[in-house]
């Protein structure tokens, strides 16, 4: 199945407004008072289609993306703008750590309450990074919670750290551990390198969305961190998404963590 590109994704979110909701679509998108503003005319007696087109023109791919998600919020169209997301990380279904992982801390428990418990043990640490954290989530339109547990999850917060570089492979780097297939930029610990990680994990997010279109948004979530660890070839099956991952727990034990930071880590 070929990858749906963001202008298509744009396109079929617009086409799913009723008249109504388009109309104050573009009634609302004319009132936008930021810079690159689109001119009534550009717009006047425009379908969907030709909106999205003027839309990608104007703000590119990524910026129509952003200014569509404010636009639909703005209108109340919240499911819609749901649709051009990457879905709610507290909706998602998680079994949390494995026994396996649990260890890391010799807890005596594994599943959600484990990865709660390693997520508090990390968030002193984690306090650190918070300020580029959620200016990079913000940039990216996406949970500063999700990349919050990511480095939880791979570098305990850079405590797993010797000198950037992972302490059992020498091959992944910085924070969110980027391997070096990727071609990692900046230091290991700077905004840089949280950028790059994170488009790595929207890539892999939509890479999954396009492979099973048929799983819900929170679904797709899961895969696409499953996808950021073992790599999009390695996801056959919701029911086993995990199958591939380190201990067999990545997505599981990282949308728990994800949840504890929602909620207690103020991210």
């Amino acid at each position: 199945m070929p990858a749906k590109t963001l202008k298509e994704a744009l396109t079929n979110t617009l086409e799913d407004l009723s008249d109504h909701n388009l109309e104050k679509f573009r009634y609302k998108l004319l009132d936008r008072r930021e810079e690159r503003r689109i001119r009534n005319r550009a717009l006047e007696g425009r379908n969907y289609l030709e909106i999205a087109a003027v839309m990608v023109s104007t703000f590119t791919e990524k910026g129509a993306i952003k200014v569509a998600l404010e636009v639909l919020e703005n209108i109340g169209c919240n499911a819609e703008a749901e649709s051009l997301g990457y879905g709610d990380i507290m909706e998602v279904k998680t079994s949390g750590a494995s026994a396996q992982t649990a260890q890391q801390d010799k807890l005596k428990y594994e599943g959600v309450e484990a990865s709660h418990a390693m997520a508090e043990t990390d968030l002193r640490e984690m306090e650190k990074y918070k300020t580029i954290i959620k200016k990079v989530a913000c940039e990216k339109e996406i949970a500063a919670a999700l990349i919050a547990a990511i480095i939880s999850r791979s570098c305990r917060a850079g405590r797993a750290l010797k000198e950037g570089r992972g302490r059992y492979n020498e091959q992944c780097f910085g924070l969110m551990q980027i391997h070096e297939v990727h071609e990692p930029k900046g230091s290991w610990n700077s905004e840089e390198h949280l950028s790059q990680g994170t488009d790595i994990l929207i890539y892999f997010i939509t890479r999954i969305k396009n492979a099973f279109p048929e799983w819900t948004k929170e679904q797709q979530l899961k895969g696409g961190i499953a996808a950021y660890s073992a790599g999009e070839d390695n996801i056959k099956c919701y029911e086993a998404v995990d199958a591939s991952t380190p201990c067999g727990d990545y997505s599981n034990d990282v949308v728990a963590r994800a949840q504890w930071y929602k909620i207690h880590g103020g991210f």
